[in-house]
């Protein structure tokens, strides 16, 4: 008993089961982890090391190569890069993407171990080992104070201080910590609180008192340790000593000194010295963080939430959002004053998101019920169509057992599906049909079209799964985390799509596909009106076809056909020259588009010698910019706001807030903004505009350019991030600078005369000058003076020199003594400083020489070597990837490779690299595809020939897919990729079916002929009768196929967004012509093997002997 039979003759189980699992499957739809993008593990992680004030140059030597050298050894690192600036060292370390996800927390243990052994050369120099540098922020919130309601502006008598803006956001963050699914909750652009002890330099020199001995005098009396146990009688006590500092005011009264004779004496304090005691922030601030939208700036903390592995995204942000309403409205723990506003919110898109696919399987359900409702009738399109939710919801019911989230892969994975999954439907439908309109009775009609296409169904399907599946062996590392869900997701839902219709399908079909009951007069709507034009153009006359609802087109077809069978061969040249027409046209690559949001970010980058408070008055001119521009019109000519918030961080990136977003690391001459529009379309109007006005300006909107810094606008990416454009200058070791500079120039001239790019620079900016302090070192050793205490001193003098810990609570204030501030900001101050060695105290210019020297900024490093990138931004509407295939054709590259002497040389990076990695990857699972898909063929038709047939049709997949993207302006990036693996999983269901009816046909024509034909006993024209008949047997599945795909797909095409449309217009062009010429090059290609290479067609049963084909070629 087959598989169908067994279905219909036990309904009632199969039934009942498929019932369990689609309700099963609403509810794993409606409890399944939801997230923005898939979750894998992130195989970088970051080593910081601060070594305040120290020079590039010393940084690089001392501190960056000595960690690269001991981390780049361990087997499991495959790469090292570095940035090294002015006292800070920041190391990225790249784990082997083949490495298991469950073991590279132990490869950040071994770097840990690695880095511990290294020895800095000062003893309070850590550097800090961060494995938690990939996490992505799925909920920002900015925390801010608006004005009071019916005011306009803040009363600055009542403004918030940054300390209350932290407590209220510790407020928060401790509520949020406490959801469900929230892995951790942090915060940034908190003011940290900062006590300092100021003097000036001519004050302290008088002074008998050295910095060290201020800092024991302050730690003696500001203590915190233990005075021992009293065991009496009555029990234990603990004995506290008292000491600690509990006011600003008591530190000014520590006693610094006696004066007087030995009879009378007085204590000093430290205010009778002339030092001031003054308790604020940190100055300057390492990080500053605002809050804008169209009409107001202010500062603000940024609460930043990740999401625990396996959790709703969806769940946390409203619970999230609920939580601080309440603190606001129900307990009032929040004043009202006090802002809470999302800045980035990833549910959004996520709900978005899941909405589509909701949407597109109705709208499938929809459009077969239509489409297959007007061709062949009512009945048939709603079996068809009731197929489809089945086929979905008992998938989603399967997908959790294989660890696949609702993220966006799988979301499009799902949607990928529902052009493939239509097909077995609409192929059992119509055989059903087709078995009743020819006299059979629905049950057995059904079984048996069911058994008929059941082994062709399922080779079909698993040679579509065998297109995907191979991706889960060739990617390797966070490229097959990431992707993981798409195979499996397409697997799942194709077998289970076949399953069904063997099964449910058929049940359905049997019970509701009826014949029409004249089969002479058309039923469904379209053939009816096709009949009635006849009979008026007939004057009435009834037609006699049995099948009137695509005589038309069988007559078309069947004519068209022949002819391209009897020139065969000029019908299969005439489509492969077509496809190597096709191939020549000029389709640009690119692995990921850009995403469609609304959100996108605006660097701005001084140069690096920059201090942070000019880089926040350029983040300053920016916002205003901004908040100028924010007023437009929406597509119906009405005024709207197109600003809704923006987040301002001077000083580094601070959050990574969108998974292809990396976040800058701490630096002064470095500003980000993050900007949200009220709608995704305003995004890339307003980048662009960003982008002119910092470039020239406009004077009608009192906008003025901006010329000391590069301000970029930058629109998202969807998937991994990489820069459009990066070419990198590569000199093995200790490379000169000068020369890794000048070819680096050059590399940017270059670029420069390349059509579509801007913003052309190098990662290591502009050098600039630093204040070198040289000391004689024979005057140095007479006045007792130590390098280290010029060191020392200066840096107290300039910086602040830690003298003890001001604690209020768990509240820890650090305590600094420096000069005042206007002493710190002049370099006049080194002429009159003394330096402090165990002589006493030494004016530094009797030792010292102060002089400036141009330095560069910056170094960057990669694999132990250095390297400067060349980067570039490219203009809409250009590919990154072809302008740096241009420049590398170029013949002033060529000379430029040239001209370098050994140990120079130049790598391409960004995301043509990327690409061409991904690509490699991909390539591999094509070819692995291939394997799979040849060893289907060749199991179920036991030869090569027909094997070969099928095969060569798939590259007629290309001839409409290709022109479908350089029609529509889209890149051939990875879902168009996907598309064309779709596509070859239809043709090859085409052809798996079509040759599957030929044969049929072929075997039944051959057993009952005389047997003197040349193939298999039919004559040429009796054979090409039998593949003529088969195109027409599959002419109308292929046509509703065909056309229920591409109605699906032309909603997402049109309105879906950057990450469908390519992929979508791929599959709409590509299927369309595909259909079509697929129909006539198989029947053509079965023919030059049957008549020209003599492949026998089928084995035939015949009791006399075929002629062989020599002796009957006469009965031509």
């Amino acid at each position: 008993m087959s598989l169908s039979a067994f279905a219909v003759k036990k309904w009632p189980i199969v039934v009942t089961a498929t019932l369990l699992l689609m309700v099963w499957g609403v509810y794993s739809f409606l409890t399944m982890p939801r997230r923005e993008d898939p979750e894998y593990t992130v195989r970088t992680c970051a080593i910081t090391t601060v070594w305040p004030g120290v020079p590039v140059e010393k940084v690089e030597e001392l501190v960056t190569k000595k960690l690269e050298e001991a981390v780049d050894s361990l087997n499991e690192v495959d790469k090292v890069r570095s940035t090294t600036t002015v006292g800070l060292s920041t190391i990225y370390v790249d784990a082997e993407d083949a490495l298991p996800s469950s073991e590279i927390a132990n490869v950040w243990d071994k770097v840990r171990a690695r880095v511990a052994k290294v020895q800095m050369p000062e003893p309070n120099i850590v550097p800090i080992v961060n494995d938690e540098f990939g996490d992505t922020h799925i909920l920002v919130l900015g925390v801010y104070q608006t004005p009071m309601e019916g005011a306009e502006t803040i009363d600055e008598r009542y403004r918030y201080s940054p300390r209350q803006l932290e407590l209220f956001s510790e407020q928060i963050r401790d509520a949020l910590r406490l959801l469900p699914g929230v892995a951790k909750v942090e915060r940034f652009g908190i003011q940290n609180e900062a006590i300092y002890i100021t003097t000036d330099s001519s004050n302290w020199a008088q002074l008998n008192l050295k910095i060290r001995d201020l800092q024991n005098l302050l730690e003696a009396r500001n203590i915190v340790a233990p005075g021992g146990n009293v065991d009496t009688r009555e029990g234990r006590f603990a004995v506290k000593p008292g000491g600690e500092f509990n006011t600003v005011e008591e530190i000014e009264s520590t006693v610094v000194g006696l004066v007087g004779g030995d009879n009378q004496t007085s204590q000093v304090y430290l205010r009778d010295l002339g030092l001031q005691v003054v308790r604020g922030y940190e100055d300057p601030s390492p990080l500053l963080c605002r809050f804008g939208d169209s009409q107001l700036s202010q500062p603000a903390v940024m609460v930043a939430i990740t999401m625990k592995s396996g959790a709703n995204i969806i769940d946390i942000c409203d619970r999230a959002k609920q939580r601080v309403r309440q603190m606001q409205e129900d307990e009032l723990s929040l004043p009202p004053d006090l802002a809470v506003t999302p800045v980035s919110d990833q549910s959004q898109n996520v709900e978005a998101k899941i909405g589509d696919v909701v949407s597109n399987v109705i709208g499938a359900v929809v459009i077969v019920v239509a489409v297959v409702f007007l061709v062949v009738g009512l009945r048939t399109s709603l079996v068809m169509a009731a197929n489809i939710p089945v086929v979905v919801l008992v998938s989603v019911a399967l997908l959790p057992m294989f660890g696949v989230q609702l993220e966006q892969i799988s979301l499009a994975s799902i949607i990928i599906a529902l052009g493939l999954l239509v097909d077995n439907a609409v192929q059992v439908c119509d055989q059903s049909r087709t078995n009743q309109i020819s006299g059979m009775l629905p049950r057995p009609a059904t079984i048996d079209g069911a058994n008929t296409l059941a082994f062709p169904m399922l080779n079909g399907t698993l040679t579509t799964i065998a297109a995907f599946a191979p991706m889960l062996i060739a990617l390797i590392g966070s490229k097959r985390e990431y992707i993981y869900s798409l195979p499996v997701t397409l697997t799942t839902t194709l077998a289970t799509s076949w399953l069904l219709a063997m099964t449910f399908c058929v049940i359905l079909a049997a019970a509701w596909i009826r014949p029409p009951a004249d089969p002479t007069q058309p039923s469904a709507p379209i053939p009816w009106m096709w009949d009635r034009c006849k009979r008026l153009l007939r004057r009435g006359k009834p037609t006699a076809s049995t099948n009137p609802s695509i005589d038309w087109m069988d007559r078309l077809y069947g004519s068209s056909a022949r002819f391209a069978i009897r020139h065969k061969f000029i019908t299969v040249g005439g489509a492969f020259a077509l496809l190597a027409i096709v191939s020549q046209l000029p389709v640009s690559s690119e692995f990921f588009p850009k995403d469609r949001r609304d959100q996108f970010a605006v660097q701005i980058w001084l140069p690096e010698s920059a201090a942070i408070e000019q880089t926040n008055e350029v983040a300053k001119q920016v916002e205003r910019m901004i908040q100028t521009i924010s007023p437009g019109v929406d597509a119906q000519g009405q005024p709207v706001e197109r600003l809704r918030a923006m987040r301002t961080l001077v000083g580094g990136g601070g959050s990574r807030w969108y998974l292809g977003w990396n976040p800058e690391a701490r630096q002064p001459n470095y500003a980000e903004i993050l900007i949200r529009t009220t709608d995704g379309r305003y995004t890339p109007d307003m980048a662009r505009e960003i982008r002119q006005l910092a470039q020239a300006g406009d004077a009608s909107r009192g906008i003025g350019p901006i010329t000391q810094a590069r301000v970029i606008p930058k629109e998202l990416y969807l998937g991994p991030s990489a820069e459009p454009i990066e070419l990198r200058v590569t000199g093995m070791g200790e490379a000169d600078p000068s020369a890794l500079r000048r070819y680096a120039d050059r590399l940017k001239s270059i670029l420069s005369q390349q059509t579509g790019t801007w913003d052309i620079y190098d990662s290591w900016g502009v050098a600039g000058y630093q204040l070198h302090i040289d000391v004689d070192e024979d005057r140095a050793n007479l006045a007792g003076i130590t390098n280290a205490d010029v060191a020392r001193t200066l840096n107290a003098y300039l910086s602040g020199h830690r003298m003890t810990t001001f604690r209020e609570g768990d509240h820890l204030v650090p305590v600094y003594l420096r000069l005042s501030q206007e002493e710190r900001e002049s370099i006049d101050v080194l002429n009159t400083a003394f330096v402090e060695g165990a002589n006493g105290k030494i004016p530094l210019e009797s030792i010292a020489t102060p002089e400036t020297r141009w330095e560069p900024g910056k170094v960057e490093r990669r694999n132990l070597n250095r390297v400067i990138s060349v980067r570039s931004q490219v203009e809409s509407g250009y590919s990154g990837n072809d302008i740096v295939k241009n420049v590398l054709e170029s013949p002033e590259y060529q000379q430029l490779v040239a001209d370098m002497p050994p140990g120079y040389f130049v790598e391409v990076g960004g995301s043509l690299e990327e690409s061409a990695k991904g690509t490699a990857q991909l390539a591999v699972s094509l070819a692995m595809s291939m394997l799979a898909i040849v060893l289907c063929l060749v199991i179920q038709y036991n030869g090569w020939a027909k094997p070969i047939i099928i095969l060569a049709t798939l590259p007629l997949a290309l001839i409409g897919a290709i022109p479908g993207l350089y029609f529509t302006g889209n890149a051939l990036g990875f879902m168009p990729q996907l598309g064309i693996l779709s596509l070859f999983g239809i043709v090859l269901n085409t052809g798996i079916i079509f040759m599957e009816f030929a044969d049929q046909l072929v075997k039944e024509r051959a057993e009952g002929s005389p047997g003197h034909g040349p193939i298999v006993g039919l004559t040429r024209a009796e054979f090409h009768d039998c593949l003529v008949e088969a195109g027409k047997l599959r002419m109308l599945p292929i046509f509703l196929t065909t056309a229920t795909t591409i109605g699906g797909l032309l909603p997402l095409a049109v309105a879906g967004g950057p990450l469908w449309e390519g992929m979508s217009w791929c599959m709409i062009f590509g299927l369309t012509i595909a259909t079509v010429l697929t129909l006539y090059v198989v029947p053509s290609l079965y023919a030059i093997f049957a008549e020209t290479f003599r492949v026998p067609p089928v084995q035939v049963a015949r009791s006399s002997e075929t002629p062989n084909m020599e002796t009957v070629a006469a009965a031509e």
